[in-house]
């Protein structure tokens, strides 16, 4: 298998006054989980849902974890969300200030067979490889669905006035949907994952251009929130990046 490393970090960005952005990275021996989510809701309730998300898979995440195969990995992804959606709504429900309460969330199982996403939301997942780099999840907001259906340019999508309209999210319904993604037998350079605040200060290209530089895995990591941050910062950014180089024998 690869060497990997992996470096995450978050930041408040220029604007926003609270962070509702949330990631972190576990590893054993058997699979590394890779996992970010951006809050919404005010009143520090994005906040909260955020890190509803990361003390989940926090308590899910074992030094024996091991998926052996895909549709394992698939059913712990689905456990885990149905809790956190059923922890958000249960708190909505008893808070008042908390209503309009949710968080975006991508979360990235590494094998050493496969990878395997899961997602809900805008926080997006990019794959690098032969120095291209292709966004893996698909955004759920209302200019993403309007592009699919032909109404809405892609370039006209990123200046859309709802552009940051969310289609799906954590605490919004009890019907609970997600999109899963699985990558077999892979090869690549880097998994990057990150919340908007990255991508809407930074076009595709441009966070290219960082991951192919021959840098230390947190120097480019934290180069990305700096540029993020040069370019308004306009909201919280956050990203984890997982850079694979020869193989061995460890995760």
């Amino acid at each position: 298998m690869f060497n990997k490393q992996v470096y995450y970090k978050t930041d408040i960005g220029k604007v926003r006054r609270h962070n509702e952005d949330a990631v972190n990275t576990y590893c054993n021996k058997y699979c590394t989980v890779m996992v970010i989510a951006d809050g919404m809701g005010g009143h520090e309730a994005g906040d909260i849902a955020s890190q509803m998300v990361i003390k989940r898979v926090e308590q899910k995440f074992t030094p024996d974890l091991a998926f052996n195969n895909t549709e394992e990995a698939r059913r712990w992804s689905k456990d885990i969300l149905w809790e956190i959606n059923e922890d958000i709504l249960t708190y909505i429900n008893q808070q008042e200030i908390a209503n309009g309460m949710g968080t975006t969330v991508v979360i990235a199982i590494i094998t050493h067979s496969f990878i395997a996403f899961a997602h809900i939301g805008d926080s997006r997942a990019y794959i690098l490889a032969h120095q291209k780099l292709r966004q893996i999840t698909k955004d759920h907001t209302f200019v993403r669905k309007l592009v699919e259906e032909g109404q809405l340019t892609e370039k006209a999508a990123k200046f859309h006035p709802h552009r940051n309209i969310i289609m799906n999210a954590l605490g919004v319904s009890k019907d609970l949907k997600f999109d899963y993604l699985v990558l077999e037998n892979y090869e690549l350079d880097a998994i990057l994952l990150c919340t908007d605040g990255l991508t809407s200060m930074l076009e595709d290209k441009e966070i290219l251009q960082v991951l192919i530089q021959s840098k230390p895995t947190e120097e480019k990591a934290n180069r990305l929130i700096d540029l993020a941050n040069h370019n308004g910062g306009n909201d919280n950014v956050s990203v984890a990046l997982c850079e694979f180089s020869k193989r061995s024998d460890s995760l």
